[in-house]
Parts: structure tokens; C-alpha cells; sequence
């Protein structure tokens, strides 16, 4: 476990790399599949990303007066999503709380991007036994 604490800031930081040299690797070899599934992982960090700006301006809106002030700023929720999933900390959460869903989703992501690899390494799905649409010969008009 020690071990994985200590990588655990370079894994963070490696995944977002990862993730854009897939994506252009699948472009360039024209795997529209492979592409969209990684565009799908990112939409998910950037509704988590979302979703803690949301939380980070409703905290800040419903503090007591004398509090905290009033007026977040913008990306507040962003970095302390980023400073969340990157803390070693984050791993050994109480399950199910927000530090220990941000840490682990890191390692969900690379299974991700394993997946997506590993489909797109299989290739394109074809059955031998059934015939390609459009491949078949066309019939000729009967005249009478």
C-alpha cells in the first residue's frame, strides 16, 4: 500500500496524458469507436468537475453570514476535485465518501482506457458466416 501512496500523485497526473495520446492514436487510425469512448471518459471528469463547482457555490451560498465569504471563485470546485483525486490520502477514505469516489476513480479510468485499448487492438467485428449488407448481387428485372 505504501508503495501505491507514493505513486499515486505521478498515476493521477499520467492519466490526462494517457487519455489525449490515446485519443490521437485512435484519430489517426480512424477508430471513431475508441475515440468516442474516451470522449465519454472525459465528459464524466468534466461532470464531476461540474457537479463540485456546483457544490463548492452552494456552500458558499448557504454559509452563515460572518462565514466564509459569500462569492466563490470560479474553478474553486475544479482544483479541489484535482487536489482530491491527486492526494494519497484520498485512497484510504471512509468508503463512499467524496475523497474516497475522487481517488478511486482514477484507477476506474485506467481500466477504462485499458478496455478501450483492448477493443481497440481486437478490431472491427465481423462474423464470417453472414453476409455484409450492400455485398449482395442484385436480381434482374424479370420483362413480361
Amino acid at each position: 500500500m505504501s508503495y501505491l501512496l507514493s505513486a499515486w500523485p505521478a498515476l493521477c497526473w499520467a492519466l490526462p496524458a494517457l487519455v489525449l495520446l490515446s485519443a490521437t492514436v485512435f484519430l489517426a487510425r480512424g477508430n471513431r469507436r475508441g475515440a468516442a469512448q474516451l470522449a465519454a471518459l472525459v465528459a464524466l471528469f468534466v461532470m464531476a468537475a461540474l457537479l463540485m463547482e456546483f457544490f463548492t457555490f452552494m456552500d458558499a451560498r448557504m454559509a452563515r453570514p460572518g462565514g466564509a465569504p459569500g462569492q466563490p471563485e470560479l474553478g474553486q470546485g475544479t482544483r479541489a476535485l484535482l487536489a482530491t483525486m491527486a492526494h494519497p490520502r484520498s485512497v484510504t477514505a471512509a468508503p463512499l465518501s467524496l475523497p474516497w469516489l475522487a481517488a478511486w476513480s482514477v484507477p476506474a479510468s485506467y481500466l477504462w482506457l485499458l478496455a478501450t485499448w483492448a477493443l481497440h487492438l481486437r478490431g472491427p467485428r465481423s462474423s464470417p458466416g453472414r453476409a455484409k449488407a450492400g455485398k449482395t448481387p442484385r436480381k434482374k428485372a424479370a420483362r413480361g
